[in-house]
């Protein structure tokens, strides 16, 4: 299919999906509402449900006057729900619209105030820490005292599901290959600087986190264990509303004997202006971190007979220290009824000075040092972002039909400057040749362009169809500069690179749902066209590859009684290489090893099979069964006395588990989150002509304990366990932690104070070992994850009667992910 012909396609299949499912619905619903004195109760949330599963259908707000209405109902079975901050909730009598009764007046509802509630005090809407849902599991961060002071990737590592290993890749329920998206748009980030990305993000910036193991035909087709997306916050409130933090951190660390006390600060504002058809929000959140970690890798050098020639081990310890600034601004103009428009703008900047020092020792096969490096590395790192956002938002009536358009620009500015120097010694610590000193400049830039759009058409009787078209063009500039003093002066060194990759995709696709009766259906399919092309300018060599695939999602769900229900799911998908990896640039770590990437990586592709059941919307239990072809793996290789690491197409992957979400209200003040997860990891097929067989059953489980005390007082201890399991074509081993959390609501609930303790024990660490071919390596690491945290939180303005936000799923929503795993 060449690329006119296919999106002439794209165009005629998205224009006639606007217009050819229009239908007539007539029926209309109204009511009021009011307090137990009869007074009118304004801006109550009025929610129109099905009868038969609680399915919402449409959502309004009552006047001054009370009342409210929805039109263009089509036929079938409905009850009211109503809700507002202050109130207990209450539900309507069940009313039928039919052809012969296609207009009802609901009996007024009279709403009491919440048990407690006393005048003059703020009602504050507590949400529990982890909320599941039959497609998602929602994880609402300030619901955690133990978040406190915490970062992103500190919370996502203690979410349902969630593993981060030593360099920061994050899996979901066993499997690598996550999109992790915030609001919406991928990050476009390579794993280690999403990590380092999250871990300098407060939790206090985060409203939410949404874990969706099986999505759509309606999101990009990236991302083979599912979509991770983290909901950044944003006011609701009319009028002006907002949040101050400040907060304070101090992390312990012990090394050789001595301790270290490192401060850090964590700080965020939050505000929220809405009045008539404006709505104005943003974010700003300073931070200062530092910190100290240390890295020991043992090598064993074998011969092509598995015989022990020698070993490497070293010793590194590090030590950095950084300042962060993030800033969000948004603007929404609701035009009329029908028309919004939006316009979002975000970044963030970094600068950072991290100086490892490295201690390599190469022994004999009877371990006596032969010789010894003494490397210490001087870094200064600089990392920015510009996020841009043109959103539009068409209703056609208030059935819930409507288009909406989204234009993205992202650019990511990222310059590394180091200054590695090593000094050699004999194994019996004497001096022994010259010292070595290289300098490298490494600038990097990405810039993404992307649009979509989509639609969305509900049926007469039930039931939607959903169309949308998509196109992304990224362009992606590194340059690597390396010189090596010589007695007098700088002089080029052989491994500088320059590399150039441009990529463009575009995708449309179709989604339909339907209902009848208990049983409820829904499929998809998503078509992808690529095209990259890679330029190594150096030596002149490139690249060029143009592929289209098909991504089909099916789901059926049956409801066996108003507890029970089931659902299967099906969805092929894909795991692009991200840009760092198709990188060929040679990154040092020290002078024995490297990073390099690989410009000959092909895409992955997976198959997803989940069947889950849930029990009163709460206890979820999950089968899954998935494969993977092509499996892009991060993976060690000798090169002589050195070793890199780099990531190549190994093997064929298969999981299978069973997951467990269960959230057990022991009491009325104690709350039990329980998830866990077995599952079994097999990798197997042939690697550089030698068979490869890595399988490991493992398991996980993360529980959080909430205790609800009087006066304002919330207590919690949560932590994970992580048994003994394979991750890519490494063995890790087993890793723990618990921390403990309250938190205190002070000043007639407008403000809140948090303790954190987390990792009090000192019980986490990573220890795992890589060992295949003549590649036989043990590597353990230790950080200052032992942390003190005390935060002061105060809101301002109404923050009682809320608006439903609105959030944005931008047209750069797979592309950010792969600056490295996952952004609107």
């Amino acid at each position: 299919m060449n690329m006119r012909k296919y999106l002439t396609f794209c165009y005629l299949l998205f224009v006639c999906t606007t217009g050819v499912f229009a239908q007539n619905k007539t029926g209309k619903v109204s009511g009021q509402v009011l307090d137990i004195t009869n007074k009118p109760l304004s801006a109550v949330s009025v929610s129109l449900l099905k009868t038969v599963d609680s399915a919402l259908v449409k959502t309004a707000v009552t006047g001054k006057d009370g009342k409210y209405e929805f039109e263009n109902i089509a036929d079938g079975e409905y009850l009211i729900l109503t809700s507002a901050v202050g109130f207990e909730k209450i539900y309507s009598n069940s009313f039928s619209i039919a052809a012969t009764s296609n207009s009802v007046e609901v009996a007024a509802l009279k709403m009491s105030v919440a048990s407690k509630s006393l005048e003059g005090v703020t009602i504050t809407a507590k949400k529990p820490f982890i909320e599941t849902k039959i497609d998602k599991t929602v994880v609402n961060v300030d619901a955690s005292p133990t978040n406190a002071g915490a970062t992103a990737l500190e919370v996502l590592e203690k979410s349902p599901g969630i593993m981060v290993n030593n360099d920061g890749v994050i899996s979901l329920r066993g499997k690598a290959g996550v999109i992790v998206m915030m609001d919406g748009k991928p990050t476009f980030l390579s794993p280690s600087d999403l990590a380092n990305l999250l871990k300098n993000m407060p939790a206090s910036a985060i409203d939410q986190i949404e874990i969706m193991t099986n999505p759509s035909a309606k999101y990009d087709a990236s991302g083979n264990s599912g979509v991770i997306n983290i909901k950044t916050k944003k006011g609701r409130a009319a009028g002006l509303n907002g949040s101050v933090m400040v907060g304070l951190t101090t992390s312990y660390f012990e090394q050789n004997g001595t301790l270290y006390v490192i401060p850090k600060s964590q700080n965020s504002i939050n505000f929220n202006y809405r009045k008539n058809k404006i709505n104005f929000f943003g974010n700003y959140n300073p931070n200062v971190f530092s910190g100290r970690s240390s890295l020991d890798i043992t090598r064993t050098k074998l011969d092509a007979n598995k015989n022990v020639l020698g070993y490497n081990d070293v010793e590194t310890s590090f030590k950095f220290g950084n300042n962060n600034h993030t800033l969000k601004l948004g603007l929404d103009f609701f035009a009329d009824k029908k028309n919004t428009f939006g316009i979002v703008v975000s970044g963030f900047t970094f600068t950072g000075h991290p100086t490892p020092g490295t201690i390599t020792t190469t022994s004999d096969e009877n371990n006596q040092p032969l010789s010894i490096m003494v490397s210490q590395t001087e870094n200064k790192l600089r990392f920015q972002n510009f996020t841009s956002n043109f959103n539009y938002r068409h209703q056609f009536d208030s059935s819930g039909r409507e288009l909406t358009v989204d234009l993205d620009f992202i650019a990511y500015d990222n310059t590394s400057r180091m200054m590695l120097t090593t000094d050699f010694f004999d194994g019996s610590h004497q001096p022994a040749g010259d010292q070595l000193v290289l300098k490298g400049y490494l600038p990097s830039s990405i810039k993404i362009y992307s649009a979509k759009s989509d639609y969305v058409h509900p049926f007469k009787k039930g039931g939607r169809l959903e169309a949308g078209i998509k196109s992304s063009y990224v362009t992606n500039d590194n340059l690597v500069n390396y010189e090596r003093w010589d007695v007098s002066k700088w002089i080029a060194d052989g491994r500088s690179n320059h590399f150039i990759y441009d990529e463009n995709i575009n995708a449309v696709y179709l989604n339909a749902n339907k209902q009848m009766k208990k049983w409820s259906f829904q499929g998809g399919l998503r078509l992808e066209n690529t095209v990259a092309k890679g330029y190594q300018v150096t030596n002149d060599s490139s690249f060029k590859r143009n592929f289209t695939n098909l991504f089909p999602s099916a789901f059926v769900s049956y409801a066996a009684n108003k507890d029970n229900q089931l659902t299967v799911s099906y969805s092929r998908r894909i795991t692009r290489p991200n840009y760092q990896d198709l990188n060929p640039f040679i990154y040092f770590l020290d002078s024995l090893s490297y990073r390099k990437g690989n410009p000959f990586l092909l895409p992955q592709f997976t198959h997803n099979i989940e069947l889950s059941h849930s029990f009163k919307g709460k206890l979820i239990t999950t089968l899954n069964y998935n494969t993977t072809n092509d499996v892009i793996s991060q993976i060690l290789k000798a090169d002589g006395d050195l070793v890199f690491l780099t990531s190549d197409n190994v093997a064929r992957f298969r999981n299978i588990g069973i997951a467990i979400t269960a959230p057990i209200p022991v009491t009325k003040w104690w709350t039990s989150n329980i998830f866990t997860n077995i599952y079994n990891n097999h990798y197997e097929g042939m690697y550089e002509g030698k068979p490869l067989d890595i399988s490991y059953t493992s398991f996980m489980i993360n529980m959080t304990q909430t205790f609800t005390l009087k006066q304002g007082f919330t207590l919690e201890m949560t932590g994970f366990y992580r048994a003994k399991g394979v991750d890519q074509l490494s063995i890790n081993e087993p890793m723990y932690v618990i921390s403990f959390g309250g938190q205190k609501q002070v000043l007639k609930g407008k403000g809140t104070l948090r303790i954190n303790l987390r990792d009090p024990f000192w019980l986490q660490r990573y220890k795992g070992s890589t060992q295949y071919d003549i590649i036989d390596t043990r590597v353990q690491s230790r950080w200052d994850n032992r942390q003190v945290t005390a935060s002061f939180t105060y809101r301002f303005g109404k923050n009682g009667q809320q608006n439903s936000p609105r959030r944005r799923n931008s047209a750069s929503q797979d592309e950010q992910n792969r600056v490295g795993q996952g952004g609107q």
